[in-house]
């Protein structure tokens, strides 16, 4: 029996090559054909809808002469540009195997996930 190596490991994550504790997940390294880095857009759309629901209140207060629907429409607008400015691309470990893809893990840190996606793909080639 061969012994466990470790490829990397922080508070969440532990490479092997035995195994891929990824979070709340466990995977066997002998039944990952490949890993690699994904990347999953940031979601702009709540918001787009509330900063058009924010304009659409500015623009209809003073027709309506509504003052309280100029202040939902300015709160709307912050609240949609807050949420815009926060939306971060997320980066995943994809992992390949016999029955598809999936992302197994992912963070905003592109950093960390390029460090697991290689340590997973050091054991891949490590096994042989």
């Amino acid at each position: 029996m061969t012994q466990e190596k470790t490829y990397f490991t922080n508070d969440k994550v532990r490479i092997t090559n035995s195994r891929a504790i990824l979070g709340e997940k466990t995977y066997a390294m002998s039944n990952i054909t490949s890993v690699s880095m994904g990347t999953i857009p940031a979601n702009y759309n709540p918001a787009i809808f509330l900063a058009v629901a924010g304009i659409s209140g500015l623009i209809l207060g003073p027709q309506i002469d509504a003052s309280m629907c100029m202040v939902v429409g300015i709160v709307l607008l912050i609240l949609g540009i807050i949420l815009a400015v926060a939306a971060k691309t997320q980066y995943s470990v994809r992992l390949g195997s016999s029955s598809g893809e999936s992302d197994a893990l992912s963070s905003p840190d592109q950093g960390q996930i390029r460090k697991i996606v290689d340590a997973m793909n050091d054991a891949i080639i490590d096994r042989g």
